[in-house]
């Protein structure tokens, strides 16, 4: 038995005190990827353009960001308007949603491919070479949504619940917006 006793104590001096990993150090090693990186330029975008959007309409802003949706494969950019219940239509949703989408696309060249152009100088080195996809820009469009959402102040939100919420890809024209009417 003291054998045994004298073989713990032997290990507990070779192994040392158990620690918890440092968090910084951790961070430190971790490295930053292009979707990391492009996702936290997109959310500077959508931070500014909405800020500049919601003064032009009047209204609010009650929250906005882009996060990474692993079961599709999407990245959602998403902000979510105050506004009154009247003004809660399809119309003007479609309204809002097109205007943000525009105003983000606005420096890329107009018409069709504006929004891979965009998306592309956002998510890539600055660059060109290396095995990049040819078509970067275009997959990127199809895998980016926008959502705008306009409802009632979050504050509100049991008192009056109705919202409506418009989806879609940065270059939809207005027939292919999606809408939910929720409330």
């Amino acid at each position: 038995m003291r054998g045994f006793a004298a073989l713990v104590l032997l290990l507990s001096f070779v192994s040392g005190p158990v620690q918890a990993r440092d968090a910084l150090d951790w961070l430190a090693r971790e490295p930053v990827t292009l979707l990391d990186w492009g996702m936290t330029r997109l959310r500077g975008d959508l931070h500014d353009t909405v800020d500049g959007l919601s003064r032009d309409l009047r209204t609010e802003v009650s929250r906005s960001g882009v996060f990474y949706r692993f079961q599709d494969r999407r990245i959602v950019a998403y902000a979510n308007f105050v506004d009154l219940p009247r003004n809660r239509t399809e119309e003007v949703c479609k309204d809002v949603y097109t205007r943000l989408a525009g105003a983000l696309v606005r420096g890329g060249p107009q018409g069709a491919g504006g929004a891979a152009w965009y998306l592309e100088s956002v998510f890539s080195h600055d660059s060109q070479g290396g095995d990049r996809p040819q078509d970067l820009g275009d997959q990127l469009a199809d895998k980016v949504v926008l959502q705008v959402t306009i409802g009632p102040k979050p504050s509100q939100a049991f008192d009056d619940g109705r919202r409506i919420a418009c989806t879609g890809r940065l270059d939809a024209t207005p027939e292919n917006i999606a809408l939910k009417s929720e409330g």
